[in-house]
């Protein structure tokens, strides 16, 4: 009974996993139904690329060019056509090897043992990809076919993988070319939310009352925030990546600031250097060690203001709109002048306990870095907001490509002119 219930518990949690996908490709755009369409484009092409190779080529292998195309939709277009490249430099070097070894030594055991060696070493080069595997893979059909010195298989076979990869890549540029922009736009807010939240929790905890625990919490919550940077600038570069070669960014293009996504991620790992430095000075002084003490509460209660006055600024970070900029410098200012007010005070007021000295000082430059951190990358960052549309509307995009084709003609017009020459 319990493994039955166990089976039972795990189809239902299934079944509801695959609920809640089906619900939210329905309810609007996001990396649920990018998958899903990607998933109906990749069979559309495999089919229309199989039925070109049967009507068209007449092919006897028709199923390398839906293999082809089923393999080369992409999140991107850029990647499909990429794909495409890869997989059939693949095809035609397998098949390439094959003829050779065939012709040179003929098809036996101890050949195969040799070709096969250098198809794997060939299939092992970066440049192939994931279509390295073709290689090797295309030799034993070729050999173990018998038709590795047919030039009309040879040819069949690399025409359909042709046709397979050109289905794929025109099926992914042309039906709902992909656009990867909601999801680059919720990962940059997120990082930056989780940084400013971060260190509310901590300016509240410091008043409300805290231990190592709580501090030892704070410290992962900021180291986890550098361990998911990589994913986060894996998101905007492939939404970067969608709009090249996009007939629908052509038309309506995206009003994102790419460069200023990269720009805020970097500062946002900077940042969660110095922050994760403060937790763990907290995390240490409340262990009392036998080196380290705590600072005192009233002190801790003042730089809790410090903390407020970087998570204010952090909230408006990477925005660059009506009074963005100045309240982010002011409340940087702010908390400089706290600190400077907190520092003094250390140096001029008899601690309570000695021990606390490094504590007090660790506290204090953490807090200064992180001031500039926050500082030096505002300008250069862009944090996402709910407000203005993603892409300009069709009739702009529209204009703004007539627009770039008339500039492109006065420079031809003008580079003619000046070939030419002055008039007699």
């Amino acid at each position: 009974m319990t493994t039955q219930a166990t089976t039972r518990r795990g189809i239902r949690a299934t079944l509801e996993r695959w609920g809640d996908t089906a619900r939210a490709v329905l309810r609007g755009p996001g990396p649920e139904r990018d998958d899903a369409l990607m998933l109906v484009k990749s069979a559309a092409a495999a089919v229309l690329a199989w039925q070109l190779a049967v009507v068209v080529v007449d092919s006897s292998t028709s199923f390398y060019a839906p293999l082809a195309a089923l393999l080369v939709v992409d999140r991107t277009i850029v990647r499909s056509l990429w794909q495409s490249v890869e997989r059939l430099v693949a095809v035609v070097v397998g098949m390439s090897v094959a003829w050779g070894v065939g012709n040179l030594v003929g098809v036996t055991w101890w050949s195969m043992v040799l070709v096969l060696l250098l198809a794997l070493v060939i299939g092992r080069w970066d440049r192939l990809g994931a279509h390295g595997i073709q290689v090797p893979t295309m030799v034993l059909l070729s050999l173990l076919s018998l038709q590795w010195d047919s030039v009309s298989f040879t040819a069949v076979t690399i025409l359909d993988t042709m046709l397979g990869g050109v289905v794929g890549v025109v099926v992914n540029a042309v039906v709902l070319a992909p656009m990867h922009l909601t999801g680059p736009r919720r990962a940059v807010l997120e990082l930056t939310e989780r940084l400013r939240g971060l260190l509310d929790d901590m300016a509240e905890g410091l008043r409300a009352g805290w231990d190592a625990d709580v501090a030892r919490g704070w410290h992962d919550r900021a180291t986890s925030v550098g361990v998911d940077v990589p994913a986060v600038l894996e998101a905007v570069e492939t939404g970067r990546e969608s709009t090249r070669l996009n007939l629908r960014h052509r038309l309506r293009p995206a009003r994102i600031d790419w460069d200023g996504y990269v720009g805020a991620v970097h500062a946002v790992q900077r940042s969660q250097w110095p922050v994760a430095g403060i937790a763990r000075t907290l995390a240490d002084a409340a262990a009392e060690s036998q080196w380290q003490a705590s600072p005192s509460p009233e002190w801790l209660g003042c730089y809790a203001e410090v903390l407020e006055h970087l998570g204010a600024a952090a909230a408006r970070f990477g925005v660059h709109r009506g009074e963005s900029d100045r309240e982010v410098q002011g409340h940087l200012d702010a908390a400089v002048a706290a600190l400077q007010q907190l520092a003094d005070e250390v140096r001029s007021t008899p601690l309570d306990d000695p021990r606390a000295w490094p504590a007090y000082g660790s506290l204090v430059v953490e807090a200064h870095r992180l001031v500039e951190e926050i500082r030096a990358g505002h300008a250069g960052a862009s944090v996402p907001t709910d407000t203005g549309a993603l892409r300009a509307p069709l009739a702009e995009g529209i204009a703004g490509m007539a627009g770039a084709r008339a500039q492109e003609a006065l420079r031809r017009r003008d580079g003619a002119d000046r070939a030419s020459g002055p008039e007699a």
